[in-house]
């Protein structure tokens, strides 16, 4: 009797396996059940650092392992995705093939205040030359340190005096704003345009981003343009679409 009533209870525990419309359920002894999902066997996402390695798989290596369309997107300025339609034969698992990320780019906050020194040096490295870079360039090297330095500002533009060592060269009245081009996203396009607002004190200078972060929108559109060049073939056989 011991034995028989132990097997009851086991196969009284035991979870049942239940199919509805081709999904496979299983329910436990107190009636909770869970969905029994396939394994989904794919390749991992490979993860670049250039959009040219980018370029060259979507070429060369995906089209072996789909027939559908390869989409391409830029979620942020130092992002971009591929990935396929959903495969409905797959539970609707979408495959990302790959995913690059600009991981080499120096960038540039919304403020920076710099000395003058550091200011000279970051002007001359971490941004590309502009008109308005060479401008920012010699105004700070117009400016030596010393013991003190006096300024106007109006809010509208700044004025400098100097007093025993502290001295702009030249006297002059400083632009508020200046379009620069730093850093700030894939390496391989041109850098975005931003304007920055100059504030100088006798700290430093300070450079502050006044478009509202609208330069990562132009970073997006720049590198979609080089991706759609680059996959022009591709974009017009239909096998290829790269949107922001």
């Amino acid at each position: 009797m011991l034995k028989e009533f132990i097997a009851h209870i086991q196969k009284t525990t035991q979870p049942l396996i239940h199919e509805v419309e081709g999904a496979t359920f299983v329910i436990n002894a107190e009636g909770e059940y869970q969905e029994m999902l396939p394994s989904i066997f794919h390749p991992d996402t490979l993860s670049l650092n250039s959009l040219d390695a980018l370029i060259k798989m979507v070429k060369t290596e995906a089209p072996r392992f789909t027939e559908t369309p390869l989409y391409i997107t830029i979620p942020n300025h130092l992002m971009v995705q591929c990935f396929t339609q959903p495969e409905p034969t797959e539970r609707f698992f979408r495959q990302f093939f790959y995913e690059v990320k600009a991981t080499d780019v120096p960038g540039w906050a919304e403020k920076n205040t710099l000395g003058f020194e550091e200011a000279q040096i970051a002007l001359r490295t971490r941004f590309q030359e502009t008109p308005d870079t060479l401008y920012a360039m010699k105004l700070v090297s117009d400016i030596s340190l010393g013991a003190k330095v006096i300024y106007n500002d109006n809010g509208i533009a700044t004025t400098i005096t100097t007093q025993k060592g502290v001295a702009l060269q030249t006297n002059e009245q400083i632009r508020p704003l200046v379009k620069l081009r730093p850093y700030r996203t894939f390496q391989e396009v041109e850098q975005p345009e931003s304007i920055f607002l100059i504030r100088v004190s006798d700290r430093g200078i300070s450079f502050i981003e006044a478009d509202g972060g609208m330069w990562k929108l132009k970073a997006r559109e720049t590198v979609k343009a080089f991706l759609e060049k680059a996959l022009a073939k591709e974009i017009e056989e239909g096998t290829v679409y790269v949107a922001l």
